[in-house]
């Protein structure tokens, strides 16, 4: 292990104890706390170099004030435009940032991003402010601009600070006022029961395939199946470190009970909650086997290590990232096709990363596979049966694996050269493989099912749900003033956060809607129902 990695350890190590102090704090101690204990952090790991990221939190902040109607594409612009300032320090004459000063810029990246565009969607819904006594009975949603002190608590807060997890400012505004489940150390202990299995397996692996090993004269001179096998446990040590790194994160947040909601509210990583639900009173809060910690959920290693699918492989990685890429990056790209919008998305993860060409290799390859992959599905169903598929899922699977251990390497080589050595030393056989699937895929034709089979039944999209007031009558818009998670909140209750995060309804409080009789509509098609992710997402480390 490197020193940088002893030390993001020991923080996360130490974090755990920490959150049961928390936890058992009151709304104050949550918000300041958090945050002083966060902000000395930075001081000790980062120095000076905190600069940046205050600079950062600065320059948002007055741009929620002075542009409330663009903030959000202006704090994209800014937050961004301020990572190439930052990684070309030396090209100013400044210092170089250590690697600590890098992991908090680019998590504050996301965060500023974030909280400037649910504000602009919470303005451009027409939401006017609310009472403090009647935001305090709402959870999920934006309800109003925060002021300074409440942008620092939420940049500056010791849970996810370094390593993440990813989560939006109505998450950490949940945490603070509560309430909060009872401890439970059974839940901490299982998320990391097998970080220290997984850590032995990594750092072995790393040892016996080091990474250097690639990077030495007489690699290419080795039997083409040694070069092809070495990316593999490279691959191995890479995710296991990361494995480790995302659990002991999320075990932190479960000790401090960051990002709890009821489990009817059917929270998602990075998103939060996405179904409607009043905010438990004190006294009244389910029991903790009831609480659901989908929100602060960074990976899944057994999904990420056993999936068949290239894509799915992609969303089982650092998951609450790949919400962000997902909602605030793909969800607005022009309507360009999907292959087009996938490559977009990644180029925007491969800046986000760094300015390493390696990362821009890796990055925009995943396009061409996410085409194969779906090409493949198309040509083969109707063909395949539910036996055939199941035949199939092997290789799937094995195809998967090896395109995730090639692109990888882009990935921890960095430079282009290397890249580009090792990759003509297997003789880009990874990119001439989907390459080839394409050609065939094409030639083939759309099979008679025209997409994947599941079970003998071609793999439907979810349909969306209709929007119905809380009387039962047809669907309507959202009245200004209304809260987004209310019932008669229209878009931005139901459809998953179009409107400032607005997913939850207040607990009594809030005056019902009119109940006047609506028209009856001519016709009363029943309308597909809508996956609450949208369907690309890029794999983000």
């Amino acid at each position: 292990m490197t020193p940088e990695e002893v030390t993001y350890l020991a923080v996360l190590l130490c974090s755990i104890p920490v959150g049961f102090v928390f936890k058992g704090r009151g709304p104050r101690w949550r918000q300041w706390g958090g945050a002083a204990l966060g902000a000395g952090l930075t001081l000790v790991t980062c120095g000076p170099h905190a600069l940046h990221s205050l600079l950062t939190t600065l320059g948002t902040w007055l741009l929620l004030r002075l542009l409330p109607r663009r903030c959000g594409g202006a704090a994209l612009a800014w937050t961004f435009g301020y990572l190439l300032f930052f990684r070309t320090a030396g090209v100013w004459g400044l210092p170089q940032p250590p690697p600590y000063a890098n992991a908090l810029q680019l998590l504050l990246t996301l965060k500023m991003v974030s909280l400037a565009s649910d504000v602009q969607e919470l303005r451009e819904a027409g939401q006017k402010e609310v009472a403090p006594e009647e935001t305090e009975e709402l959870i999920g949603c934006l309800q109003h601009c925060p002021g300074l002190a409440e942008i620092l608590c939420y940049s500056y807060c010791y849970l996810g600070l370094l390593t993440g997890p990813f989560y939006r400012f109505s998450t950490h505004r949940d945490w603070v006022r509560g309430p909060v489940p009872a401890a439970c150390w059974r839940r901490v202990l299982a998320r990391v029961r097998w970080a220290p299995a997984l850590g032995a397996l990594g750092e072995a692996a790393g040892r016996l395939f080091p990474l250097g090993g690639v990077r030495e004269p007489g690699f290419g001179s080795r039997p083409l199946a040694f070069r092809l096998f070495y990316m593999a446990p490279v691959f191995f040590a890479f995710r296991m470190r990361f494995y480790v790194g995302w659990l002991c994160a999320e075990a932190a947040c479960l000790a401090a009970a960051f990002g709890a909601y009821p489990a009817h509210a059917r929270p998602r990583p990075g998103r939060g909650p996405t179904h409607p639900c009043p905010r438990p009173r004190r006294g009244e809060e389910p029991p903790p086997e009831l609480w659901d910690y989908e929100t602060i959920r960074t990976i899944d290693p057994a999904g990420t290590e056993r999936c068949r699918r290239f894509r799915e492989g992609l969303r089982t990685w650092n998951m609450t990232v790949q919400w962000w890429l997902a909602h605030y990056v793909h969800r607005h790209t022009p309507r360009w096709p999907p292959a087009l919008r996938s490559a977009w998305t990644m180029l925007v993860s491969a800046y986000w990363h760094g300015l390493h060409p390696g990362y821009y290799l890796s990055f925009l390859s995943v396009p061409l596979w996410l085409a194969a992959e779906a090409a493949a599905e198309a040509a083969l169903g109707g063909r395949l049966g539910p036996r055939g598929w199941a035949l199939a899922g092997g290789p799937h699977w094995f195809l998967k694996m090896r395109a995730f251990d090639y692109l990888c390497m882009g990935f921890v080589l960095l430079e282009a050269g290397a890249t580009l050595r090792y990759w003509a030393s297997v003789y880009f056989c990874l990119h001439l493989l989907p390459l080839l699937i394409l050609i065939l895929a094409a030639l083939a034709g759309p099979g008679p099912g025209g997409g994947r089979k599941e079970g003998g039944r071609t793999a439907a999209p979810p349909a969306p749900r209709r929007r119905r007031r809380r009387g039962g009558g047809p669907p309507t818009a959202r009245k200004v003033g209304t809260p987004p998670g209310s019932a008669a909140g229209g878009r931005g209750g139901l459809r998953g956060g179009r409107r400032g995060g607005g997913f939850f309804k207040g607990g009594g409080r809030s005056d019902p809607p009119p109940q006047t009789a609506p028209r009856p509509p001519k016709t009363a098609p029943k309308l597909p129902e809508m996956a609450s992710t949208p369907p690309s997402q890029s794999l983000t480390p």
